[in-house]
């Protein structure tokens, strides 16, 4: 048992070393430490991934099985893998975002420091909470405000209370972090640390909480702040360089990308149309695009296509036959942007004004941001709102493939539009926990119950029971 008293002396004394604000400050500087999402819901979860039959019959080594649950939307037994590395990893931020607000009034150093770095650690508490919530919880409604939330972690005593609280009470909370976030000092983004937040930030992200929780005006009031900023700006695809090119052999293939796919951190969480950086990774670094996802683009001019979607990307992973696209955008494919972005702002305000029936106002904000995505500018437009609603989602979901899908797909299947509702169907082979049956084709559809991910079986039987699991 001395093991376990190590451990348990292990915090205090961390804590203990805590003297200055300069070493809170440090922590939140940590920039991937925030940034990174390992979200196997996002990549493998909606419609647009695809992993056709015959892809997987060719090359089902390529895959690891573990993702394939959360490809068929499997209940049992992804709460039955060995970790959830995006409940653990969340969590773990919670811990640290609570390490430094436990010291921070208690540290010696400059008081503009000090509130700064505390409102930083709000929001990425706020953030986190936000994020959890919308992958393990029931979308939110009026109807579903007293269903399970989250458990709140307000400190970094291991004795805290591990229950769930309801919805409400979990959105309670992250919004009164964010009250207490509002307070930063800070205006606009600094491009030099994007992951530090700023009234602008906040806007930004303010306008997608409010949009996923159907208040459409505040949304797009946030929307229009973050769009007022002089720092926070679109990049032109069309300035984009080339990158270093892939070669292959047996057959001979050459894959081009943009310089983005070179970039790495030290560039990536610079980029300049961020208000604050987030990124989905992907460790096995393919995206694979659903057929319907590359069907919404023009090929021809759309620069989203010709720089991220790569025909034959496949063979980044070995992958010949059949030939498979792959979305990169950073880092070889290995991150994509999941943070507020100019991007979604334009969009969120596109789709505000869509939903409230001002069609030339969508169309505006939807084609300020397609200025910038086209080789040959193609302006969209709408005849009604129906119209326009429609032209404005496919818009979005050209834009933020993988990273916003899931969250969209939850929110259209309890808002009064059931145009937007979303069906995700797996034409696929049969998936156990120990494999897959190749013998045995079977259909899968994303039922409104699995829109909650469940929660890791150890996750529940570490909390000794406070935790419960979503009912299935």
């Amino acid at each position: 048992m001395s093991g376990c008293k190590k451990y348990l002396s292990e915090e205090p004394r961390k804590q203990a070393s805590i003297k200055t604000v300069a070493q809170l400050e440090a922590l939140v500087d940590n920039a991937t430490a925030f940034s990174d999402e390992s979200n196997l819901t996002a990549i493998f979860s909606t419609d647009d991934t695809e992993i056709t039959k015959a892809l997987y019959q060719n090359n089902s080594g390529r895959f690891v099985s573990n993702n394939l649950q959360y490809y068929v939307f499997k209940t049992d037994d992804v709460a039955g893998l060995g970790s959830d590395f995006l409940w653990s990893a969340e969590f773990k931020k919670i811990f640290t975002a609570n390490l430094i607000l436990t010291n921070i009034d208690e540290v010696t150093g400059d008081d503009a420091t000090r509130a700064r770095v505390k409102a930083d650690a709000y929001f990425i508490r706020a953030y986190s909470y936000w994020l959890l919530a919308n992958y393990y919880c029931a979308p939110y409604t009026s109807a579903n405000l007293n269903s399970l939330g989250l458990p709140i972690k307000k400190t970094v005593d291991y004795t805290e209370p591990l229950k769930r609280a309801t919805l409400k009470e979990t959105y309670d909370f992250i919004l009164s972090d964010l009250a207490e976030a509002q307070k930063v000092a800070y205006d606009d983004v600094d491009p030099l640390r994007l992951w530090r937040i700023s009234r602008k930030a906040l806007s930004a992200f303010m306008s997608r909480f409010y949009l996923f929780t159907g208040d459409l005006d505040k949304s797009l009031e946030e929307a229009n702040k973050a769009l007022g900023s002089v720092k926070a700006k679109l990049v032109d695809f069309n300035t984009l360089k080339p990158g270093i090119p892939s070669s292959y052999t047996n057959p001979a293939a050459t894959l081009n990308f943009v310089e983005l796919n070179d970039w790495g951190p030290s560039k990536y969480l610079y980029w300049s149309e961020s208000y604050y950086t987030r990124y989905i990774v992907n460790q096995v670094q393919w995206f694979i695009p659903s057929t319907s996802l590359l069907a919404l683009y023009d090929t021809q001019n759309d620069l989203r296509y010709k720089s991220f979607m790569i025909p034959n990307g496949g063979r980044r992973s070995s992958v010949i036959t059949p030939a498979t696209y792959r979305y990169t955008i950073f880092s070889d494919g290995q991150y994509i942007p999941a943070g507020f972005t100019v991007a979604e702002a334009l969009l969120n305000k596109a789709e505000v004004l869509a939903r409230k029936g001002d069609v030339n106002g969508a169309m505006d904000a939807a084609n300020t941001l397609r200025l910038k995505r086209m080789t040959t500018y193609v302006a969209l437009s709408a005849i009604n709102k129906d119209d326009a609603i429609k032209k404005v989602l496919e818009e979005r979901r050209r834009e933020l493939p993988f990273s916003m899908r899931w969250y969209d797909i939850r929110r259209f299947s309890v808002n009064d539009y059931p145009a937007d509702d979303i069906t995700v169907t797996r034409d696929f082979f049969e998936v156990t926990a120990t494999g897959v049956n190749l013998t045995v084709p079977k259909t899968y559809t994303l039922e409104a119950k699995r829109l909650l991910v469940p929660i890791n079986s150890i996750e529940i039987a570490t909390s000794q029971g406070q935790i419960v699991q979503n009912p299935y």
